[in-house]
């Protein structure tokens, strides 16, 4: 979303998320370019959830830092490899307390 709303802006990226079938006002949008980026590093605690995009048709999955309760990423299918793939490609930091 914040793609969208950096190329296109507020009206024609409302109308790109209507084609594409995502609800993405163009407040929201516009909203996204104010936001703050999330950070690079992976969360020390992950949530996963699953959720519809469209109510009993299209599925995603949201990945949120409990810590924070902010959303870290928002997966497009709700597939056990595609979240995988996303915590390969996001190491979760190590922690040195603890070790022996």
């Amino acid at each position: 979303m914040r793609a969208v709303a950096a190329e296109l802006g507020g009206r024609p990226g409302q109308r790109l998320c209507t084609k594409l079938r995502i609800h993405g006002r163009r407040t929201a949008l516009l909203g996204q370019l104010a936001a703050q980026p999330v950070p690079a590093r992976a969360p020390r605690i992950l949530g996963i959830d699953e959720f519809a995009f469209r109510k009993g048709r299209t599925c995603g999955t949201v990945l949120v830092d409990v810590e924070s309760s902010r959303p870290v990423d928002v997966l497009p299918d709700r597939e056990t490899s595609t979240v995988a793939a996303w915590l390969q490609d996001h190491p979760a930091p190590r922690s040195s307390a603890g070790t022996a």
